[in-house]
C-alpha cells in the first residue's frame, strides 16, 4: 500500500494549534477507552475476564484504533517541529528540577 504524500509545509506553518489540537483528541480518546474498559469489567461474565463480543467491545476497539492513529500524528508533529520550538522546548522552566552536582 502506498499512502499519499504528506505535504508537511502546511504542518509547520501552525505547528502549535496542531499540537494543541493532537493533544485534546488524545485526551478526550483515551478518557472514551478508560471509560469503555471500566463498563466492560463490570459486565465480566467471569473474575478477570471481560465480554469479548457486543457494542462496548466495538466501541472500546474503536477508542483503541482511534489512539494509535493519534499515536502516529503524535509522531510526525516530532518529526514536523521546527527547529525554534525544539529550541524552546529545552529550556528549564521555573519549578523544573535541576541536575544534580556530581560529588
Amino acid at each position: 500500500m502506498s499512502e499519499p504524500t504528506v505535504d508537511l509545509s502546511s504542518i509547520r506553518g501552525d505547528w502549535d494549534f496542531h499540537t494543541r489540537y493532537v493533544t485534546n483528541a488524545m485526551d478526550q480518546t483515551l478518557k472514551r477507552l478508560h471509560k469503555n474498559w471500566r463498563a466492560l469489567k463490570a459486565q465480566a461474565p467471569a473474575a478477570g475476564q471481560v465480554p469479548v463480543t457486543g457494542e462496548l467491545m466495538e466501541e472500546f476497539i474503536e477508542a483503541c484504533r482511534q489512539t494509535r492513529a493519534l499515536t502516529d500524528d503524535i509522531l510526525l508533529m516530532r518529526d514536523t517541529q521546527t527547529a525554534k520550538t525544539r529550541a524552546r522546548s529545552k529550556k528549564t522552566r521555573a519549578g523544573d528540577k535541576k541536575p544534580r552536582a556530581k560529588k
